[in-house]
């Protein structure tokens, strides 16, 4: 690919990645606290005092030691409700933070920085273009600490892997440090998350044992912190509580046949309603001088002498576990929260293994054939995956939330009930439906019943009595977490 049109097609990428964020950031100044958990985490800091919380839920509701830890220092705490309107931007700036670091150690040393930018925006893009529910992921606090942030530490923990990785793997102490605090973040996040570690480490693992075979003393420390983390987060007497109520949680024979079932329709859509084939026609030049930048094979960083059959078995294995786990766990399909996280992965392992398909077509296959024809592929490649992810799950939900005003009529009401409970000296709060459920933004409202949880947990922070809606409200969309 040609300096001129790598440069074309960084600007593309880069005025494409402004049309992404500006709605974004602009339904950031609307958000607000959720009824769905934000509010209970935030009473029983108050109540309980910030450690002792964490270890209330962690025996009553979750192992997620990690996500307890974050989630109790939501800005309710301190009463600072303006702070849900900053941690989206806060998360926003992560995920690329984490998607250049990523990409500045995948391609190291071989490619300047428009590259690199144009590397770093094709795998936000295709990210983030794919999100089924935005809301979940960047704007619901509680959500957010529990798939949102442990994603991006997925990206930095890849990113540190691969910087390591290019100094010899050996044990330096500021990487290793650093490479345990991730893997103990990532894994006490979520379950989800803890598969996505695990899959990283399990094939670290597997290409050492067939490349060198033995185990480098780096992963095996590694290997140590993560099954130490993975028993704290699994045996924490909350998961089975949580777990217990289900009768379908823990029936193999249905996870087995419903997961393959899911995926057998999950990775056709992918692949052919998402921006991804195009973006990786995209990246495949950028493979391809990777690759070339090493004068013979035995040069190759071990992560790229992988067989691709073997490359193609993890990832697909790797995906088909993560749907697997709801299912196994509450007994039906994953649901969106839980497919932004199987999208990364997915994402993720097809460029990977892309490149790894390069690195065994590279010596068999003569790119003169199609030279005269790359810019006009390449622009097309541009503009199908622009129009894919226009068309997609999230931009028009965000784009119409903000342009029709939902978002702002949101913003008002929920400020109007803010009002209200402030200056209304009755015990008990009776508040009025939302009058609009902008998707980007909204979870799930309280209730006509005031002893429902979101309800009663509204009620304590606002030192009522109790609250509720003047009419029952139907629009739920989300399960208790």
């Amino acid at each position: 690919m040609s300096i001129s049109l790598s440069r074309v097609i960084t600007g593309l990428l880069v005025l494409f990645t402004l049309v992404i964020i500006v709605p974004l950031i602009a339904l950031a100044t609307y958000n607000h606290p959720s009824p769905t958990d934000d509010y209970c985490f935030a009473n029983t800091a108050l109540h309980f005092g910030f450690w002792q919380a964490q270890q209330f839920y962690y025996d009553g509701w979750s192992g997620r030691f990690f996500q307890n830890f974050i989630v109790h220092a939501n800005p309710l705490v301190i009463r600072w409700l303006g702070g849900f309107k900053v941690f989206p931007v806060v998360v926003l700036i992560l995920l690329l933070s984490g998607c250049y670091a990523l990409a500045s150690q995948w391609l190291y040393r071989f490619f300047g920085k428009d590259v690199k930018l144009a590397l770093t925006l094709g795998i936000f893009i295709g990210f983030v273009t794919v999100l089924p529910s935005v809301s979940a992921y960047m704007f619901w606090y509680t959500g957010m600490t529990t798939y949102g942030l442990s994603s991006i530490l997925v990206l930095f923990f890849l990113a540190i892997l691969l910087a390591h990785q290019h100094r010899g793997f050996g044990l330096q102490p500021g990487y290793i440090l650093g490479e345990s605090f991730l893997v103990v973040a990532i894994i006490g996040s979520s379950e989800t998350t803890m598969m996505m570690v695990m899959s990283v480490l399990g094939l670290m693992t597997l290409v050492e044992l067939i490349q060198r075979r033995k185990v480098s003393a780096t992963t095996l420390i590694l290997l140590v912190v993560a099954a130490i983390s993975c028993y704290y987060l699994l045996k924490a007497p909350g998961n089975f509580v949580r777990m217990g109520g289900n009768p379908n949680s823990r029936d193999i024979p249905l996870t087995l046949v419903s997961s393959l079932r899911y995926a057998a329709t999950y990775v056709p859509r992918q692949l052919l309603l998402t921006p991804w084939v195009p973006l990786l026609l995209l990246y495949l030049p950028i493979a391809w001088k990777l690759v070339g930048s090493y004068r013979t094979t035995a040069e190759l960083p071990s992560y790229l002498r992988v067989h691709p059959l073997l490359g193609l078995l993890h990832g697909s294995a790797t995906v088909l576990v993560m749907i697997s786990l709801h299912f196994y766990g509450v007994g039906i399909p994953p649901i969106p929260r839980l497919i932004n996280l199987i999208n990364l992965t997915f994402w993720l392992s097809f460029l990977y293994n892309a490149t790894l398909l390069v690195v065994a077509l590279r010596h068999r296959f003569q790119p003169a054939v199609i030279m005269p024809y790359l810019r006009p592929l390449m622009l097309v490649a541009v503009v199908w995956a622009l129009i894919s992810s226009l068309v997609g799950s999230m931009l028009p939900v965000v784009y119409g939330d903000w342009l029709s005003g939902r978002a702002a009529q949101y913003d008002r009401a929920m400020q109007e009930r803010y009002d209200q409970l402030a200056g209304s000296p009755s015990p008990e709060g009776v508040l009025s439906p939302l009058p609009v459920y902008p998707t980007s933004l909204y979870i799930e409202d309280i209730q006509a019943n005031p002893e429902h949880l979101w309800n009663r947990c509204w009620a304590e922070y606002f030192h009522k009595k109790t609250i509720r809606l003047t009419d029952k409200s139907s629009n739920s969309s989300s399960n208790h977490l």
